[in-house]
């Protein structure tokens, strides 16, 4: 497993358009923290990276790795109540077999008006197709977690439904308020990401443009923020505990 690691982070070390585009998330991340007094905690922490941004964060992983500091399972975190101001997760709920268990950890873990801050897939017309090509993981808009019968605590933790977030947080958005509306309420809920980043190639795959077009592509994507329900292949999720 850490093979699969090892290799994101010499990714992350070789392509400079990937290196800006995640700095502009951790930054946009690190504009919407909770001030609260607690931990904030990286979930999925992968390579790495976002200690670099964050030097304090407690990067934490499934997976044991050398260069992190914690290694759990999210749906059952090692924190007393109260005890987090921040829970952040880049491409990390999709994986999740249990994400409305783990909303519940989450509010349990969180200090009042403390924050879970998301980057997920988002599937967009434009996005479904090029997913669909490049990109292995599955998206089933069918399943209901809120039914309880998707849980299963014994897949693999790199099993995954892309859809979950629009699940959760669009497609069954009264279900959501319905059990959480005590809990969480929305900071902010945005589509975006339209080309710039498959233009990268992300982690996986050969970057389509050379370094020194980045900023056209940065133009391009501007122009497009409109066309967002038709091109996002991203969301941005901010959930707050209700004081």
């Amino acid at each position: 497993m850490e093979n699969i690691y090892e290799k994101h982070r010499k990714v992350w070390n070789e392509k400079k358009l990937l290196r800006d585009i995640y700095s502009e998330w951790y930054r946009k991340i690190l504009n919407d923290l909770s001030a609260s007094d607690g931990k904030t905690v990286e979930l999925g922490g992968g390579s790495g990276n976002f200690k670099e941004f964050k030097p304090d964060v407690v990067s934490a992983d499934i997976v044991p790795l050398k260069w992190l500091d914690m290694s759990f399972d999210a749906h059952d975190m090692p924190f007393k109540e109260n005890e987090v101001s921040n829970l952040v997760l880049i491409d990390v709920l999709h994986h999740l077999h249990d994400p409305v268990k783990f909303l519940n950890e989450a509010y349990r873990v969180l200090n009042s008006g403390g924050r879970v801050v998301m980057i997920e897939p988002f599937p967009s017309p434009f996005s479904l197709m090029v997913y669909k090509i490049f990109h292995p993981e599955p998206f089933d808009k069918s399943a209901d977690y809120f039914s309880g019968l998707n849980s299963d605590s014994g897949k693999d933790p790199w099993d995954s439904n892309q859809a979950i977030p629009y699940l959760l947080f669009f497609k069954h958005l009264n279900k959501f308020n319905e059990l959480f509306r005590d809990k969480f309420q929305f900071v902010k809920k945005e589509k975006f990401s339209f080309i710039l980043y498959p233009a990268s190639g992300g982690f996986e795959n050969k970057q389509m443009i050379p370094d020194f077009m980045s900023g056209l592509f940065k133009v391009i994507e501007k122009t497009l923020t409109p066309l967002r329900d038709f091109l996002a292949f991203r969301c941005y999720i901010v959930l707050e505990k209700i004081k």
